[in-house]
């Protein structure tokens, strides 16, 4: 796996988590070779506030914003703010140009994200999976590419890796919760959330 393949973020609102990621990471591309299943259980065991998710309603949302919003991408506030109030790591899962295929060399991350999931501080936690795609093309053809991604990473999780389907939720938000809004066609904005939202 290269140095792009994983980005892993802990939000600051759980500054012991940064301070053990900090230890072990010293300059991010060097450390994100070193990131194994352990790091991802450390990112995600951190208590989190539990979390309704409704993916068919905020997807629902997202088509009613699309269709009467005229703002430019810099000027959208995000959709969902609390999930980037969660504890999440933000993992580069690469596909097939404007397509919902994982490539091959992804599934090691996605292998490793499994392995923490069965790891027995997170066995009890329910995921959600979020697909972003920067703001370039069309913004309706973004969210629906965005959640067929979303739906391809669940079904590797429960398919390949088996793990619970009732563990993990799957949504696309397109170009509707851009990470860095000032450069909105920014391959930054390309990213996937996997978020903690309560236990099972």
């Amino acid at each position: 796996m290269t140095a792009r393949e994983i980005r892993l973020m802990q939000h600051l609102a759980f500054p012991l988590l940064l301070l053990t990621i900090s230890l072990c990471w010293p300059a991010p591309s060097f450390a994100q070779t070193k990131l194994t299943a352990d790091d991802f259980v450390d990112a995600l065991r951190v208590a989190a506030t539990p979390i309704d998710i409704d993916v068919k309603e905020i997807h629902e949302r997202a088509l009613e914003r699309i269709k009467k919003s005229g703002q430019k991408p810099q000027d959208r506030p995000a959709l969902v703010e609390e999930l980037n109030k969660q504890p999440q790591l933000i993992l580069d899962i690469q596909f097939n140009t404007d397509s919902a295929i994982v490539r091959p060399e992804s599934f090691q991350t996605l292998g490793r994200l499994a392995d923490a999931l069965y790891h027995p501080y997170l066995l009890d936690r329910k995921i959600l999976v979020v697909d972003h795609i920067e703001a370039t093309g069309k913004r309706q053809n973004n969210l629906e590419l965005s959640q067929k991604r979303a739906n391809a990473i669940r079904e590797a999780l429960v398919t390949t890796f088996r793990i619970s389907p009732q563990r993990v939720l799957a949504l696309g938000l397109g170009e509707e919760q851009l990470q860095d809004r000032a450069k909105a066609g920014a391959g930054a904005n390309r990213r996937v959330q996997v978020i903690v939202i309560g236990k099972r």
